[in-house]
């Protein structure tokens, strides 16, 4: 890996991202770099879940651990009700495709209470959530 391409996949890890996408490619790269590969290991953006007539896409999947795995990034207060509903609705949706559902939380000093924050999402049978503090 070229020094542009390091800065690329692990800048977000020095820097505050500014995009989800950010966070997904640093989880992409440790994938890479536990050796698994994409198409057979994990794949990225597939595996769309559709119910009552609306589809999502987990950010990755693991096929083999019948897992998905998304990524949600919190910059501000006004992110986290977002984000609760967002996962609150992707846990309803992936339930039916995956025994396996977690949650990673990238957040920039927004969550204080971080048990307050996963109170009653964990309560679902499979799902973990992950709060990664910057």
């Amino acid at each position: 890996m070229d020094e542009s391409t390091h800065q690329e996949v692990f800048g977000w890890v020095l820097r505050h991202p500014e995009k989800e996408v950010e966070v997904q490619n640093g989880i992409e790269a440790l994938f890479v770099g536990r050796g698994m590969g994409k198409g057979t290991d994990y794949d990225r953006e597939t595996g769309r879940v559709k119910t009552s007539g609306k589809g999502s896409v987990p950010d990755f999947i693991v096929s083999r651990l019948k897992l998905c795995l998304e990524v949600k990034l919190s910059k501000s207060k006004d992110d986290l009700r977002t984000i609760v509903d967002q996962i609150n609705a992707d846990i309803r949706e992936y339930a039916s495709r995956y025994e396996r559902q977690f949650f990673v939380v990238y957040d920039l000093g927004v969550i204080r209470d971080e048990a307050e924050f996963k109170s009653g999402l964990e309560d679902a049978p499979g799902v973990t959530v992950l709060i990664i503090k910057h």
